[in-house]
């Protein structure tokens, strides 16, 4: 009777690990290593690259006023420092600004990268704030706590408090309770393949625009070891990278039998498989970022439109579904620092120029 084997298949992972509580430090992954795959898809993607960017600038735009006059938020904020924080927001679902008191105000708000920042939980079971965040750990570089000893930092309270320093920890909705998933999250595995995309064009490059290619060196059993590592480094020097991809090799042997046999392996239909799912996964990044295609296609690309009107109509709705949904949450957090300097102050995102004749005030 035949064997038979079942073999269960899961979805793609993105390989995004959960905090481990209880430890002195809680982060995200092992040594903040989710926050570092966020980065890297942005470094490695220029789509998400470029769509982060874009929204960032949107929501960022002329910078913060207070509506009520009682202050000018950039006295306390730079406008490096807000573009900073909205920026880790929208790329890591998690932004951590500083804030430095005296005599219980705040008097700079400043950026934390969110790879330096870790939470301390309450793991206490009698305590009333049992699993809840209470403070927070700063370290420049978790791989190495040994070098870069973590430094706590007190969590920001709207109370008043005697403590210099303070941390505030702004979130995205998410049912994560200390690290949520940013709103981009589903398109993370699309920029993962455009990330190989781009590294499989780069070693195809380097190659000399050469297929996998197999060099079998006949005569083998009459060199040493010795001689066979010095003669597969010659040629491999002589064959692979870019200033060897049109070179001249020669080849001198004893006979027909002894001639060196070159075989390439191409992979069919590379180059229409390459732009299925370049195209692919630009799409799919701009559909998980809630990006309008008019404002989003790369330059060059056909069907972009000048139309005005349809501009202005795309403009609406990444305004009304994305950059003022972020806003509001961001600026639920703000205000919260802002209080405490003054109690009646309202501040707010200003848009910029351009955008105050096109964006209907709704």
């Amino acid at each position: 009777m035949a064997k038979v084997e079942q073999f269960k298949f899961s979805a793609y992972e993105t390989g995004i690990t959960k905090p481990a509580v209880g430890t002195k430090y809680t982060l995200n992954g092992i040594d903040n290593e989710n926050f570092r795959k966020y980065k890297d898809s942005y470094d490695d993607s220029p789509t998400n690259a470029f769509i982060i960017k874009t929204i960032v600038n949107y929501v960022v735009g002329n910078g913060l006023v207070d509506t009520k006059g009682f202050l000018k938020p950039h006295d306390y904020i730079s406008k490096a420092d807000l573009r900073l924080i909205c920026h880790d927001f929208k790329l890591h679902g998690s932004a951590f600004p500083q804030i430095i008191n005296t005599l219980g105000k705040p008097i700079k708000i400043k950026h934390t990268p969110a790879l330096r920042v870790g939470l301390n939980i309450d793991i206490d079971p009698k305590s009333r704030n049992y699993m809840e965040v209470d403070g927070y750990w700063y370290c420049w570089d978790y791989t190495n706590k040994f070098q870069f000893a973590p430094k706590f930092i007190p969590k920001f309270e709207k109370e008043e408090s005697g403590e210099v320093y303070q941390i505030q920890h702004i979130k995205q909705l998410s049912s994560e309770p200390y690290f949520p998933f940013p709103d981009w999250f589903s398109g993370l595995k699309a920029a993962k393949i455009e990330s190989a995309l781009i590294d499989d064009a780069v070693n195809h490059v380097m190659r000399g625009f050469q297929g996998k290619t197999v060099i079998n060196i006949n005569g083998g059993s009459m060199m040493t070891d010795t001689e066979k590592l010095e003669i597969k480094a010659e040629i491999k020097a002589s064959y692979t990278g870019t200033n060897n991809s049109d070179g001249l090799i020669m080849s001198v042997n004893d006979g027909v039998e002894d001639a060196i046999i070159v075989d390439t392996i191409e992979p069919r239909g590379r180059n229409d498989q390459f732009v299925t799912y370049d195209e692919t996964s630009e799409i799919k990044l701009m559909a998980a970022h809630g990006a309008m295609n008019i404002l989003f296609q790369r330059p060059g690309s056909s069907g972009f439109s000048n139309n005005a009107e349809e501009i202005a109509t795309a403009t609406d709705s990444l305004y009304l579904g994305v950059i003022n949904p972020m806003r509001e949450i961001i600026l639920d957090y703000l205000n919260e620092i802002f209080h405490k300097i003054n109690p009646d102050c309202e501040i707010d995102f200003v848009n910029f120029g351009q955008e105050k004749a096109i964006v209907t005030t709704t």
